[in-house]
This record gives structure tokens, C-alpha cells and sequence, in this order.
């Protein structure tokens, strides 16, 4: 009997938190096909979201940071050195916004999981306030970070040693406490016989291992198995290390339901391990552990795939007024030519795809069983004869769903007809891979498209109400400061069409053409012989940009995009970065026009506002008086040779030397007293200087800007400029949204 054999899927944090992730449901409802019952699908990355962001949680991490990163502790008359800006700046924040964020973590979460999420007046400071809850938390296990894009600590994700250091360090991982507290009980309770791990992402590579560690001492008999698109690139590297198998059993490369269903068999027959295909392992019959691969093995064919069980997925818990499904189309790629694309290569094997009617089919069924018709379509591009036959099924079957997904420039395919026939079926949404204007770089990428056929397959689903997103890659080899920025003005130029860019800094990973023949493209590998789990190499540059100009070209664009795309402008940048949230509008009805227009409208009344007489000091506001200037440690650390130093998920330069060129270049935070003030309400924080927050605590005493401008003595010879001053402060700080024209506003009004 097979109920006897529990199996648990687990998605480990870090991933982005507002919609489920698609593998497990698929090889749980495979698993439930073949006769295995009794599976458990856990997310628990959403969990993890969800408990650091509540009350009891931050009040925990505010302890912690008092603990150990006290604000005390940077009171010196010495400059502040690179080394220290980071923890200077978490110190700073949290204990100056510490106590609103634990107040109003609860209705930020309450608002972006409702109907308020569509407000944007309400939207921005929820998602704020998420955000410095995170920052709280990462505070207080410093130097980590957790974000809701990333996970890293004070370790290497690349040297197998301090992957594992990780693991064992109460300090800065907080997801021991969190498996320890949340997760190890109930799977001790339960006894599973395999506990399946998908790793998709680096950032969850140290919180699976951690977890895995836990599990294999708690559970001596669960077999602990691992897969996903990071491990099909390093889980051979990952296996071979020293130490791992305290961690981890077995790892699963590709696709995972035919191997996890052969190994589950295995495990519960008692069988050998060396028939399982696509599945490496830890051999421990000999005095000493060792790992075996063994050989491929054929995935399944998909339109033979169930449809994928979301059971167990708390979709409550998602930071998100609405619930967007998953659901891959095909697997692969068709193309799978792109130089610097790996995808191909570690999904898979092979390229497959779906029926249009079985996808209607699934599509169909899943909406029934979970109530939403909102659906992220997973496809590395979708193939040019589905673009009109999947659209048409839909149609044909009045499925009613809003979908997006990802794309390749087919331009007979992007017709005004076939962009048309994409609109009706529900797509609002879609995202191609632009790369660059330069047709040089084009070529040299292998994309096969050309720069007007581009701008045609844009300009037709923008006409026809989809919304475009391009992705965007600078730093390319060879690749000029000047070639860089005739793509900046190549997509000013086409803003009407183009709504949102995602732009990435090139960088190389060992599968891509670009790593296995660098003298096709002008480079020298700069290869690491201590990083065993080596992914992403440094590089020199022949020609072209280097990768620390790359990295300031990043920035560069960053800034135009907020000139031209209204997406990008001030706070309502959020709507992109949050995956979804921007689709869901469109979802609703909105256009992007309309979106764009009330964007706009946003930052328009933020900057035009002006000192008004009934202009209050929130009751939210917090100061907090610093030794060195914020926005300088701030604006220190925004700079590409500080970022290099652990690289966030768009900018990716890999330096294994960064810390120590970023400390030799950057200059020291000469002392400076300065006031750094958080508004709770609005979620903001800003720089004041002494004499700005003298003047902040005058305006909360006379309770308004009227009363505080009537009671300047009209006798006294500089009245008149008193007041100017007093009123153009008033005017700066009611647009940073610290002085409001309500003593108290309310996240949950």
C-alpha cells in the first residue's frame, strides 16, 4: 500500500512572494497519479514571508538588532569606512522605523492581500512597510539580507565550505529558527520516507541545505532529494562536495516527475538507487560517503501530465489581492540559440510542448479548482504556431482567463491579426526578448531578429491593448558606453509602445557559449579555482565596456527609464518590481494607457504639492539623531563597486574582490551630525539636518503649519524671510509625504 510511504514536497525559501511556483504541483499530482497518496506540498518560502512579517517576529528582530548592531556603537568622531556603511545604515533604519513597521505590519499585509492592493495611495506605503520589515529582519541576522527578490548572507553561495558554515550559524541565517520552530515538528511528526526540495534559485540553496541538515538529524530514514533549475547547473559540483551528505541524499537534474516517481519506488521497494535515472546520489555503503550519477532518463510526455495538484499551497497567504496560477505551456526552448542563454540547456531535455487543447483543458480544471482566473503561462518563449492556436481554443471554449507570459519575436506570427486574436483570448500581458538596438550586438548574440521586425511584433499588441516589457542586457561583450545608450534612446524613442523594461548586466555562467568560447566574443575567463560550486565567472573585457562600467551604465539606464516610463517614475516602480501586481490591473480592466496616466497623476500631485496652512507632523513620525549623514552612507552604498560586493538578481557583476576594491576606492563618511526621520504612515524616510528637525518639533508643538507661521513676530525685520524658509522646508517635506494635512493616517482606513 502506498499510503504508507509519505512523501513531502517543499519549496525552501527565497522566492518572490506573490504567487506559488509551478514544479511541485506538477510532480505532486504525478506522484498522485502513479499511486502514491499520501503527499504533502509544502511553500515554504511563502510561510517563512509570512511569519518574519508579523508583530511577534519583529518585535523578536528589534531585540536582536539592539543586540547586536547597536546604533551605540557607531557614536565615534572617526569617518565612517566603507566596511561599516552597511551595518551602519541597518542600525540606523531600524531603530528609527522599528516600532511603526511593528505596528503596521499586520494592515500592510491585510491591504496588499484585498481590494485595497488597487489603490495606489494605499498600495505604495503597504509595500513599503513589507520592505522595511525585511529590512528589520535582516538587521538583526546581519550581515544577511532577505528581500522580496533575494536571500544572501556573509558567506559564499559558491565555496561548498562556507555553504555550509551557513548552514550552523544561529546568527545570521534566520531560517534555522524558523525550521526549527515552524517546519521540524510537523515533519517529525509525520515521519516522510522522502522530503523533495526545489530549488530554483542560488538564493535558496543555503535555506535547502539548512532545512535538509535539519530534517536528516531529526529523521535518520528520510531520504532528502533536491532538484530545480539552479541544481541542473551546480548540483553535480554541489554532490561531489565535502561535507554535503550531512545536508542532503540525492539530486534530481531536469525535469522531475519520472525521476521522482522512480526514486519514491525505489525507496519503498528497497531497490537499487543505480536504476534511477537522472538522479545523483550519496553511496554510503563504503567506509566513506560517496556520490554516484547515474545515467538520463526519458521525462514524460506532457500531454500525458495530469493536471497540477496546488493542494497544500496556501494561496491566502500570498502577498496579493488576487490569485495568479501557473502553468507551463512547453518545456525547453525552440529557438535555443542565444549565446548567453543557458536555458536550453538545463530544462529539459529537449524541447516539448503541449496540445492547445490540453492546455485549455488544464487551464480550464484549474480554474475551477482554485476559483482564479488569472494565469502566468511558463514558457521560455512560446512557439509561432501556438500564438494562434492556443488563443483560438481559448476563445472557442469561452475560458475567460487573463493571462501573460513570455515571448520571442515572431513577426508573422505577432501580426495585427494574430496580436488581436492574443487580446481576445485574455492575454494582457507580454514580455520579449529585446536585448539591445544595436544589430551588431544582435548578430554576436545569435538572437535571429532584427530591430524593426521587434518593433512591429511590439507595435501590433501594443495597438492591440497588450501590455509590452522588453528585456533589456547591457554589458554584453564588446558592447560600448555609446551603444548602450543608443538602446536607452531606442526605447525613449518607442515609450508608447514599451511599458516596462527589465534590464540585467551580462554576466556568464559555464553553460553558455558565451563561457565555453570566449574568443568568439572578446574575453578571458577569470576562472576561481576556489570556488568549487562556481556558477556565474569573472571576466575581462577586450574591448567594450569592463564590468564595473557596465554596472554604471546599469544605473545610467535606471535613471532614463524613470524619465520616460511612468512605470519606473518615483514610487510606482513597485508595480514592477512586485511579479504580478502590474498584470492584475490589466487584469481588472485597466489599460495601460489608463495605468501609465494614473502613474503619472501619482507623481504629478506628490511634486506639486505645496506648504498649506493645515499641514500637520503625523503621529507616525519618528527622529532619530545620527552621527554620520544617512543619505551619503546611502548613496555610497547605491554606487555599482558597493553593490558588486554581494550582487542583487538585476545587477550581477561576480567579484570575488569586491569588499576589498569597493573598501580601497569608496571614500569614508566624514562625522556629521544629521536627524533621520521615518514616517510610519507613509513608510518614508528622510535626512533632516538639526536645525530641520528643531523645526519639525516647532510644527508638532503649534500643531499645524498656519499656526506655527502666525506665531513668527511680523515685527521682527527677517519675518518675511522666516516664513519663505519655513515654508519651502513645509513644502519639501509634505512632497517626501513626512508632513500631511491629517494628524493620522490609517493603513486600514
Amino acid at each position: 500500500m502506498t499510503d504508507s510511504f509519505p512523501i513531502t514536497l517543499a519549496f525552501p525559501p527565497q522566492g518572490h512572494f506573490t504567487q506559488p511556483y509551478l514544479a511541485l504541483p506538477c510532480i505532486q499530482a504525478w506522484l498522485k497519479q502513479q499511486g502514491f497518496d499520501d503527499v504533502e506540498l509544502r511553500d515554504l518560502s511563502i510561510e517563512a514571508y509570512d511569519h518574519f512579517l508579523s508583530k511577534p517576529q519583529l518585535e523578536r528582530a528589534a531585540r536582536l538588532v539592539e543586540e547586536r548592531l547597536p546604533l551605540a556603537s557607531f557614536q565615534s568622531s572617526g569617518p565612517l569606512p566603507f566596511e561599516r556603511m552597511d551595518a551602519f545604515r541597518a542600525a540606523a533604519e531600524s531603530a528609527v522605523s522599528a516600532e511603526a513597521v511593528i505596528e503596521r505590519v499586520e494592515d500592510a499585509k491585510r491591504i496588499v492581500r484585498s481590494e485595497r492592493a488597487f489603490e495606489m495611495d494605499a498600495y505604495v506605503p503597504a509595500v513599503r512597510t513589507l520592505y522595511h520589515g525585511l529590512r528589520l529582519v535582516s538587521a538583526a541576522h546581519f550581515p544577511s539580507k532577505l528581500t522580496p527578490h533575494n536571500f544572501t548572507m556573509g558567506y559564499a553561495n559558491d565555496r561548498s565550505a562556507e555553504v555550509l558554515a551557513a548552514t550552523v550559524d544561529e546568527e545570521q541565517n534566520p531560517f534555522i529558527a524558523f525550521f526549527r520552530e515552524r517546519v521540524l515538528p510537523g515533519l517529525v511528526a509525520r515521519e516522510p520516507r522522502v522530503l523533495g526540495l526545489s530549488v530554483i534559485y542560488g538564493s535558496q540553496l543555503i535555506p535547502a541545505l539548512t532545512l535538509g541538515r535539519l530534517v536528516k538529524e531529526a529523521l535518520p530514514d528520510c531520504h532528502v532529494t533536491a532538484g530545480g533549475g539552479f541544481l541542473a547547473y551546480i548540483g553535480e559540483k554541489l554532490m561531489n562536495a565535502s561535507g554535503v551528505d550531512v545536508c542532503i541524499d540525492s539530486t534530481i537534474f531536469h525535469e522531475g516527475e519520472a525521476p521522482m516517481e522512480a526514486l519514491c519506488k525505489a525507496l519503498r521497494d528497497g531497490t537499487d538507487l543505480h536504476d534511477v535515472g537522472s538522479l545523483m546520489w550519496i553511496d554510503r555503503s563504503g567506509a566513506t560517503p560517496r556520490a554516484v550519477r547515474n545515467l538520463g532518463m526519458h521525462p514524460i510526455k506532457l500531454d500525458d501530465a495530469p493536471v497540477p495538484d496546488f493542494t497544500g499551497i496556501p494561496f491566502e497567504l500570498y502577498f496579493s489581492p488576487e490569485t495568479v496560477i501557473p502553468y507551463d505551456i512547453n518545456r525547453g526552448c525552440y529557438y535555443g540559440e542565444c549565446a548567453f542563454c543557458t536555458l536550453p540547456t538545463v530544462i529539459g531535455p529537449g524541447y516539448r510542448t503541449r496540445s492547445a487543447k490540453s492546455i485549455v483543458d488544464h487551464v480550464l480544471a484549474l480554474k475551477e479548482r482554485t476559483g482564479a482566473r488569472n494565469v502566468n503561462l511558463i514558457t521560455d518563449c512560446m512557439p509561432p504556431g501556438m500564438i494562434r492556436d492556443l488563443p483560438q481554443e481559448l476563445i472557442d471554449r469561452d475560458a475567460d482567463i487573463r493571462w501573460w507570459c513570455d515571448a520571442r519575436v515572431e513577426p508573422k506570427a505577432y501580426d495585427e491579426e494574430g496580436a488581436k486574436l492574443l487580446y481576445a483570448s485574455g492575454c494582457r500581458k507580454l514580455l520579449f526578448g529585446f536585448e539591445t538596438a544595436t544589430p551588431r550586438l544582435l548578430k554576436l548574440m545569435k538572437k535571429g531578429q532584427s530591430l524593426k521586425s521587434t518593433v512591429d511584433v511590439a507595435t501590433n499588441c501594443a495597438n492591440a491593448g497588450i501590455s509590452v516589457t522588453f528585456y533589456a542586457m547591457v554589458g554584453f561583450p564588446t558592447e560600448t558606453r555609446e551603444e548602450a545608450r543608443a538602446t536607452l534612446d531606442f526605447l525613449r524613442e518607442h515609450a508608447g509602445v514599451v511599458r516596462e523594461v527589465s534590464l540585467q548586466t551580462f554576466h556568464i555562467d559555464e553553460v553558455a557559449q558565451t563561457y565555453r568560447e570566449p574568443e568568439l566574443f572578446g574575453i578571458e575567463i577569470r576562472d576561481d579555482p576556489d570556488a568549487d560550486l562556481q556558477l556565474y565567472h569573472d571576466y575581462v573585457a577586450k574591448q567594450g565596456m569592463t564590468q564595473e562600467e557596465a554596472a554604471e551604465m546599469f544605473e545610467e539606464m535606471m535613471r532614463g527609464f524613470a524619465e520616460f516610463l511612468p512605470l519606473f517614475a518615483g514610487d510606482t516602480i513597485l508595480y514592477f518590481m512586485q511579479k504580478s501586481h502590474y498584470f492584475l490591473h490589466l487584469a481588472r480592466g485597466a489599460t495601460p494607457e489608463s495605468f501609465e496616466a494614473e502613474c503619472r497623476a501619482r507623481t504629478a500631485a506628490r511634486e506639486s504639492r505645496t506648504a498649506q496652512p493645515e499641514l500637520a507632523v503625523s503621529d507616525g513620525l519618528r527622529l532619530l539623531e545620527l552621527p554620520y549623514g544617512y543619505n551619503e552612507v546611502r548613496r555610497t552604498l547605491a554606487t555599482p563597486l558597493a553593490r558588486a560586493v554581494r550582487p542583487d538578481f538585476l545587477t550581477g557583476r561576480f567579484d570575488a574582490h569586491a569588499a576589498e576594491t569597493a573598501a580601497a576606492r569608496l571614500a569614508p563618511v566624514a562625522p556629521r551630525r544629521r536627524v533621520l526621520a521615518y514616517d510610519g504612515y507613509a513608510a518614508e524616510f528622510c535626512e533632516l539636518s538639526p536645525d530641520g528637525a528643531r523645526a519639525l518639533d516647532a510644527l508638532r508643538e503649534a500643531g499645524s503649519l498656519g499656526a506655527l507661521l502666525d506665531s513668527i513676530d511680523p515685527a521682527l525685520d527677517a519675518h518675511g524671510a522666516a516664513r519663505a524658509k519655513l515654508e519651502g522646508f513645509a513644502a519639501e517635506l509634505h512632497r517626501l509625504g513626512i508632513l500631511t494635512t491629517a494628524r493620522a493616517i490609517s493603513l486600514t482606513n
